[in-house]
């Protein structure tokens, strides 16, 4: 069978396919429209800030001492931001 009769007999519904799409975190927030303009301002910030200081500089600017301080502040931060969550929701 060459490729042109199959694509000509086969119909749309018999190949069925198995991909599907997930949309990201960014096209969800575009496809609602506008938020807390606040929260979302936030948001960016802190995720530019961790790839910025977190990802980059420990492996191409900083010494091993300032990328363990930089590695111990930003667990500290994490984890009392975690603690603080919990005590709020309890």
């Amino acid at each position: 069978m060459s490729t042109q009769e199959f694509t000509t007999t086969a119909s749309p519904s018999k190949y069925v396919s198995s991909m599907q799409y997930v949309e990201t975190g960014h096209q969800r927030k575009l496809r609602k429209g506008k938020g807390n303009f606040f929260v979302e301002l936030l948001e960016k910030l802190g995720e530019k800030l961790y790839w910025i200081y977190y990802i980059h500089l420990p492996f191409y600017l900083m010494t091993s001492f300032d990328s363990f301080c930089l590695h111990s502040s930003f667990l500290i931060a994490f984890t009392v931001g975690c603690f603080g969550f919990i005590k709020y929701c309890l």
